[in-house]
């Protein structure tokens, strides 16, 4: 046997391939490797030692695992047998570039062999049982020239089941909250209102069927398959989201790796299922607590969840049937994503007495976001972004004709804004004028007014109105981290690690903050008596850290003093001033938004793109975190003497 067209489709000065330059040795011809392969496309080869060299085929969808199953085999080759053992990342651009695992190996047993017709019996630790290779016409259209076989398992594997085929969802009961004191163990699973469905894992394909059967293409999810790899499964879950952007939430198990778990108890099912890797970019777990059902509804109600699954923790899992075992509580008598939902009326969007007009006019010509697209957003965040607005003057930042043209700064909406849109006369030195009305935003009527205004940015201070329109004292110290020209984000995640760090050591506790933008902020929720304290406490600690390290930080304002640190504007904490909400979008090519992260997300910050989320991220970061800047409004802070 000859191995010239392996070495001839290799360089041996890039892939880490065996290439030995000797004529293939005769050998016993008994062992066998299958390889997982990241190729272009996932692929499983199949190489049985044979004459010196290993004959070998691409699997595209893996051994087949039962006898009703056919598969194609491609021949490729014949590789050299130190590829027995061989692993490893075959560089891009070279012939089969991708990674390369080595799934099973062993010994094999010839029955037949012959140019059509090939039947072995595999002992491996995964793969074993008979196999026949059959030999068909060469390919066609775009096949043609390959050598085509097909791949079929001649035994029933045993203590082995095939991955079922035409089955439905388990649908739970309507029903109320369980009283205190029901003693059935229950897990909360999180329901988002979206399209019930089967995703059907095999071959490192995915088929995806909805509540009816019916199949249903979802581009987003086709690497779903490819990250499991040989893993078979059959998972229950949800589409949420856009219709062209959905996201899938697992919740439950059905099959897993030849074995049926509906009969399993649920919690055993769960336990498998955060045993695979089912972190993706567009699927993930839906968020399951054991315990605190009335907390988990209430918390589900709060951000706008429609219903809370609760499974009992030994119920076995019911295709098709509607189960006692499972209740489904709503969380309102009428869903919020119901009640959130803009009304088409003529092409004018109706929240309450706000109306959206010109809906389909796009603010973000890169992306296509859409007038319409920004109230979706702000209704989606409502119930996390009301609280932070509450009570405090906002300035917009419009940009009627889209982010690619002239924005401007609206602080007195009296000319413009309806009656029922709360109004407070705030003063603004160095301003047009000594006083201006100033909107409150308090409600999801509001969000969708400023929406139809496209102000796509909400700026508040740090302060808020008293009951008789008076400035409060300020409840927060903010520290506005601004990376200079030739820093990034990544540098104010370390600057930010060191003002928590020095906060500490006051017992003090901040909150950080994505700007949406190129930085961060940090927010201290703080008690003051007189509203200089929390910019005398702010530039203090900016000018500690600016004297220690003058190469990395800086606490002047002036952009030509930035270059390559980062700015600590402690400024922002001027009454006067204001920084971008929590939740608001930010003005930029795409729709980018402010955005509460937690400490471990700074801590592991390495790329831009870390701290960086779009609107599309956040319905799902905000059903895993709920609201990460919530202490703000339940921990106050006294602020010691720095300097």
């Amino acid at each position: 046997m000859s191995l010239d067209e392996y070495r001839r489709k290799r360089d041996v000065r890039r892939t880490p391939e065996p290439v030995p330059a000797g004529d293939p040795q005769p050998g016993p011809g008994h062992r066998f490797v299958i390889q997982e392969h990241h190729a272009r496309r996932l692929h499983w080869d199949v190489r049985l030692e044979r004459d010196g060299v290993l004959a070998s085929w691409a699997v595209p969808k893996g051994l087949p695992t039962d006898p009703d199953t056919v598969r194609l085999a491609v021949r490729t080759e014949d590789h050299p047998i130190e590829y027995l053992e061989f692993s490893g990342e075959i560089p891009a651009g070279e012939y089969g570039g991708g990674a390369m695992t080595i799934w099973d190996a062993g010994t094999y047993e010839t029955e037949k062999w012959n140019p059509r017709e090939v039947i072995v019996r595999l002992r491996g630790d995964r793969a074993t049982g008979r196999f026949v290779f059959i030999r068909t016409e060469r390919g066609s259209g775009r096949d043609t020239g390959k050598d085509n076989w097909l791949l079929r398992r001649s035994d029933p594997a045993p203590g082995r089941e095939p991955l079922p085929r035409d089955v439905l969802p388990m649908l739970a009961t309507p029903g109320p909250l369980p009283r205190a004191g029901d003693d059935r163990d229950l897990w909360w699973q999180v329901g988002f209102g979206g399209r019930r469905v089967l995703v059907r894992v095999e071959g490192g394909r995915t088929t995806i069927t909805d509540e009816h059967g019916a199949e249903l293409s979802v581009p987003r999810l086709r690497d779903l398959g490819p990250s499991l790899g040989a893993t078979q499964v059959l998972l229950d879950g949800e589409l949420a989201g856009p219709t062209d952007r959905p996201e899938l939430w697992i919740g439950d198990l059905l099959h897993l790796d030849r074995h049926d778990a509906c009969p399993l108890p649920f919690q055993e099912r769960r336990a498998l299922l955060e045993g695979l890797p089912l972190d993706g970019p567009h699927w993930k777990l839906a968020p399951v607590f054991h315990g605190g059902g009335a907390e988990v509804v209430a918390a589900a109600a709060q951000q706008g969840l429609p219903s809370v699954v609760a499974k009992d923790a030994g119920s076995p899992y019911e295709p098709g049937r509607r189960s006692a075992h499972w209740l489904e509580v709503s969380t309102g008598p009428e869903p919020a994503r119901t009640r959130r939902q803009p009304r088409p009326d003529g092409g004018v969007t109706r929240v309450g007495r706000a109306r959206l007009t010109n809906p389909q006019k796009v603010l973000y010509p890169l992306t296509g976001t859409t007038k319409a697209d920004v109230l979706a957003h702000y209704l989606a965040v409502a119930d996390v972004m009301l609280p932070h607005l509450r009570d405090r003057a906002v300035t917009l930042v419009r940009w009627p004709d889209g982010v690619e043209k002239p924005s401007f700064f609206e602080k007195n909406v009296s000319r413009h804004a309806p009656e029922w849109i709360r109004t407070a006369r705030v003063g603004t030195p160095g301003g047009r004028s000594e006083k201006a009305d100033f909107p409150l935003i308090d409600d999801a009527e509001g969000l969708a007014w400023a929406a139809n205004l496209a102000a796509l940015e909400l700026h508040v201070p740090q302060w808020r109105l008293g009951p008789r329109g008076g400035h409060q004292p300020p409840d927060l110290v903010v520290f506005d981290l601004d990376p200079g020209e030739g820093t990034t984000v990544v540098d104010c995640a370390r600057v930010a690690e060191r003002i928590a760090d020095r906060l500490a050591g006051d017992d003090l506790v901040a909150y950080p903050r994505t700007s949406g933008g190129k930085g961060m902020q940090l927010y201290l929720p703080v008690t003051v008596t007189r509203a200089e304290q929390t910019s005398e406490f702010a530039k203090a600690l900016a000018e500690e850290l600016a004297r220690e390290t003058p190469g990395r930080v800086t606490d002047v304002m002036a952009k030509a003093r930035r270059r390559g640190k980062v700015f600590v504007d402690w400024s922002q904490n001027n009454p006067h001033k204001t920084t971008i909400a929590s939740y608001s979008l930010r003005g930029r090519a795409r729709p980018t938004v402010a955005t509460p992260v937690t400490w471990e997300e700074v801590r592991a910050c390495r790329r831009t793109e870390d701290l960086v989320f779009t609107a599309d991220d956040l319905p799902a970061r905000i059903a895993e975190h709920g609201d990460l800047l919530a202490p703000l409004f339940t921990s106050r802070q006294r602020l010691p003497r720095r300097g």
